[in-house]
């Protein structure tokens, strides 16, 4: 995807972004993960277009209001999405901790594994 090249471009932009982190958002409330990390796929993409050119513009009064509206909303809800993905991932954690001990009993002891 290229990088975009005027405002217009670079505002579509963070819109679409804004779009995206607003549906993962949705998803992580129904607890579609599955959907958040294929939306989280396309963001990633997007932002990193905007990463070598954004220094490149300059804002007037009004456009900055714009972008910091929109920056605002996009990190609520990257906020909100991770707060709903830590207990998942504590979880995650666990469960492969858990399994990890098991089998290092079962390696050391000749213990039947459990999971």
């Amino acid at each position: 995807m290229d990088a975009p090249s005027t405002h217009e471009q670079l505002f579509q932009r963070y819109e679409t972004i804004a779009h995206l982190s607003d549906n993962m958002l949705k998803a992580a409330r129904q607890d579609d993960w599955d959907r958040v990390i294929a939306l989280q796929q396309h963001y990633s993409a997007l932002v990193d277009t905007l990463r070598p050119v954004h220094g490149r513009f300059s804002f007037d009064v009004s456009q900055r209001a714009r972008l910091d509206a929109l920056l605002r909303r996009i990190l609520s809800d990257e906020t909100e999405v991770r707060e709903r993905v830590a207990p998942r991932l504590a979880r995650l954690s666990a469960l492969i901790a858990s399994n990890r001990q098991s089998l290092a009993l079962h390696n050391t002891y000749g213990l039947p594994r459990y999971g």
